[in-house]
């Protein structure tokens, strides 16, 4: 129930929307009530849940590559003075760039399909989970390392069982932020050059002035956000709850 409370604030903003529209302080044109979009959302439901699941896969693999590759690269970078020299110009370089801007690129190089996709969005998650988990497993407190090997642990085993868990929460921290980021860039992505997907159902419904349907995908892609969001909030504090256990 407090959870529910807690939202409050969104309760509000749909109820000035509806309020809005319904009596006129805005053109519908431009903003029909949130009725209307609930009902357009309704009748096009089946539509919509193809573009979400064409949405969603391209932003699940791109994540899976991205932060997949951007772990395996920080854990290398916090256990190897040579990878960490070679790779952090080059992420120092690449780190600021829009990443956005390279999509007409790799739609060139990759073309018009889920690839182009799915790679721009696997560059995005990249960079938070790369840092993220060099920074973490830079910050281990060098005393458990060294208790570890005084024990007669490998690098191998130093490795999985003190560091990575002790920088799990970075970890975490950074996958969560390239999630909502992948989730960003895809519907980007889509819009730019898509035959589905929300990002192309909310521009094509623009260009044809379907203004219900566009505010109804436009909701969706805030909804479906807004959960998966939530479910890795969850996810954490199940995976990170030794930390509560730890400091009692």
């Amino acid at each position: 129930m407090k959870s529910l409370l807690r939202l409050y604030p969104i309760g509000l903003v749909l109820i000035a929307w509806e309020i809005s529209a319904r009596f006129g302080l805005v053109d519908k044109m431009f903003l029909p009530s949130l009725s209307a979009a609930l009902l357009d959302f309704w009748a096009n439901l089946g539509m919509l849940m193809r573009d979400a699941a064409s949405s969603l896969m391209r932003a699940g693999w791109g994540l899976l590559i991205g932060g997949g590759l951007g772990l395996i690269v920080g854990m290398a970078m916090a256990r190897s003075r040579f990878t960490e020299q070679f790779f952090d110009p080059l992420i120092s370089a690449l780190f600021p760039t829009p990443k956005l801007a390279l999509f007409p690129l790799l739609m060139v190089w990759l073309g018009l399909g889920d690839a182009s996709k799915i790679a721009l969005v696997a560059m995005t998650a990249f960079f938070p989970v790369v840092i993220n988990t060099f920074a973490g497993m830079k910050g281990v407190d060098k005393f458990l390392i060294w208790n570890a090997r005084t024990k007669g642990a490998s690098e191998f085993q130093v490795l999985v069982h003190v560091m990575l868990p002790a920088a799990l929460p970075f970890i975490f921290a950074g996958v969560r932020v390239a999630t909502s980021f992948s989730f960003l860039l895809v519907v980007a992505a889509e819009m730019l050059g898509s035959t589905d997907g929300l990002g192309f159902r909310i521009l094509y419904a623009q260009r044809t002035f379907e203004a219900n349907t566009m505010y109804a995908a436009i909701l969706f892609v805030a909804v479906l956000g807004f959960l998966v969001d939530r479910a890795l909030g969850l996810i954490g504090k199940r995976l990170l709850a030794w930390q509560d256990t730890a400091t009692t």
